[in-house]
């Protein structure tokens, strides 16, 4: 593993997940955020929108024990600063992905996994990498748009003039007094721990994440994902949470079936965030991939 700097106590609180595997890398414009654990092949893990890499906590210190694990803060979101909100798009967040893995001087991952739209970003990156990998695994993806009612609630959130810096500062001062965040997670139809709450709202407390959650959102292109699925390197594997109301599982299979035909499909009883209230299910099933997928050619 290359050598690099220990993330500064001042930006992590001291209390965050596997604190002790994070390290702080610049790359261009990015500050990254990036907790990297264990040996062997390379498994990439892509949180979802509004989330960080503590979204993995779970499961890192099993998958840990048989890969090297790379679970980065995406841009605009956790403890990795400098993106702006043009580079919000799958495209360039892929890019700027792809950056990060070469800096950090580690074989190419053989295996991605992502939630919600780090799925979908992590079919971007499959689509796109010089080396692709070999297994792909996507909980609750978030390859539609959200139903009617999540529409009308967070449209006003996702044009430029929410996503500009006094109204992401309003945003996370009221979610903060409010319980909004509470009431957000409490949505998913997850069941989340105290501590697992406390991560989201430590990261919704900061206006900057707010605005790089939103930015990451309205940003997605998904018509065009979705047309280049015929392209896909390998056979991914998505779960999906049967209680999900912000991906629902009936028109997300639909979709699924239609772009990744070739793809396996299983439901599990749960939420929106399925990976972090079943984390050793989920990390059972990453190793299962792992181990069963195809050999290198």
């Amino acid at each position: 593993m290359p050598s690099m700097p220990l993330m500064l106590p001042s930006r992590l609180p001291a209390d965050w997940p596997h604190r002790e595997f994070s390290r702080s890398l610049r790359v261009g414009p990015l500050d990254w955020h990036v907790q990297v654990a264990g040996r062997g092949p390379v498994l990439l893990l892509l949180h979802g929108s509004g989330a960080s890499a503590h979204s993995w906590a779970g499961l890192l210190p099993a998958l840990a024990e048989h890969a090297t694990v790379v679970a980065p803060d995406l841009p605009g979101h956790g403890f990795t600063t400098g993106a702006t909100l043009a580079s919000l798009t799958l495209p360039r967040i892929t890019e700027a992905l792809q950056a990060l893995l070469a800096a950090l001087n580690l074989p190419a991952p053989v295996m991605v996994a992502g939630h919600s739209a780090g799925a979908a970003l992590a079919l971007r990156w499959a689509l796109t990498a010089a080396t692709p990998p070999r297994a792909l695994v996507g909980f609750n993806p978030s390859l539609i748009a959200p139903p009617e009612l999540y529409t009308r609630l967070l449209a006003p959130l996702l044009n430029p003039l929410a996503t500009s810096a006094p109204v992401g500062w309003l945003l996370a001062t009221v979610a903060a007094r409010s319980g909004a965040i509470d009431r957000l997670l409490d949505s998913t139809k997850s069941v989340l721990s105290e501590p697992q709450r406390n991560c989201y709202r430590t990261l919704f407390r900061d206006p900057a994440r707010v605005r790089g959650a939103m930015g990451f959102m309205a940003a997605a292109d998904l018509p065009a994902l979705l047309g280049a699925g015929a392209r896909l390197p390998c056979q991914p594997s998505f779960v999906l949470g049967a209680l999900d109301a912000w991906v629902p599982e009936r028109p997300l299979r639909a979709v699924i079936e239609r772009a990744f035909p070739a793809a396996e499909v299983q439901s599990w009883p749960g939420g929106h965030l399925l990976h972090e209230e079943r984390g050793d299910e989920a990390a059972a099933l990453i190793l299962d991939t792992l181990r069963g997928m195809p050999k290198a050619r």
